[in-house]
């Protein structure tokens, strides 16, 4: 019988095969059903309304690191509504220097047991546009919970890492970025002061691997977006699954995920 995280992303699959656009350059040497993101940098900002769903482009200032640099920020939220989907709730980053993403995700349904191979999305992402353009990213996001243990322990400290997009000459390439949207390590359910605390042990959350969307503990993750003249940086988003998330003690195995 066909599981249901395995139905999930077979339908999700589906339903990017209708939306993924036809012309974007991102995948060249890649292939398969995605949704794609383009971030676009403008020299002057944009005063249209452009909340509630916009399709696939963010606008940012085409220059973030002048005289007085601003701090433009790209927001990644659940799409509570409708955890299958990408949505961009708020396409304008140039009149109050944020915007907003809405993505899938999918909990674990049972923690106590552990779960395998939930949806999860492997990132690419190339600069396009004139050559020499380029936009370095840091990666933040913050838990309701000490993160005790392993990639991404950075969030205490709200920062979780950082890249850079550059338009080089020639031929653009795209470049992997899944390792910022995924998480391993392990989160400490303990309270401050109590027995236990800051070590991961029993009853505390151990995940590896994972669609960082799906940890419930996930209070904020959000990009601070510095473009220094990149006109594109356009990103894909290829359907997967991947990880394991469990509480210590419980049945499943996450070492090999």
């Amino acid at each position: 019988m066909k599981s249901k995280h395995a139905a999930l992303t077979a339908a999700f699959i589906a339903s990017l095969i209708v939306i993924a656009p036809v012309n974007a350059q991102v995948g060249k040497g890649l292939s398969g059903p995605h949704y794609n993101l383009n971030i676009i940098g403008v020299p002057k900002d944009k005063t249209a309304d452009m909340t509630g769903g916009n399709g696939h482009r963010i606008f940012v200032p085409l220059n973030t690191n002048g005289e007085v640099p601003r701090d433009v920020k790209i927001y990644y939220e659940r799409n509570v509504d409708d955890p299958d989907k990408f949505v961009v709730k708020d396409a304008n980053a140039t009149d109050d220097d944020e915007a907003t993403v809405l993505v899938p995700y999918e909990y674990c349904e049972d923690e106590s047991a552990g779960c395998m191979t939930l949806l999860s999305f492997d990132v690419y992402a190339v600069g396009l546009g004139k050559p020499n353009g380029k936009a370095r990213i840091t990666v933040n996001c913050e838990f309701d919970g000490e993160l005790v243990d392993g990639d991404g322990s950075e969030c205490e400290a709200a920062e979780m890492g950082s890249f850079k997009i550059k338009r080089k000459r020639g031929k653009p390439k795209p470049v992997e970025i899944t390792d910022v949207f995924r998480a391993t390590g392990c989160l400490d359910m303990d309270e401050m002061g109590d027995a236990g605390y800051g070590v991961c042990d029993e009853g505390d959350l151990e995940f590896n691997n994972v669609w960082i969307f799906n940890l419930k503990a996930l209070l904020d993750y959000y990009w601070d977006y510095d473009n220094n003249g990149l006109k594109l940086m356009q990103t894909r988003f290829y359907p997967t699954t991947s990880g394991c998330i469990k509480l210590v003690g419980g049945g499943t195995d996450c070492s090999g995920s």
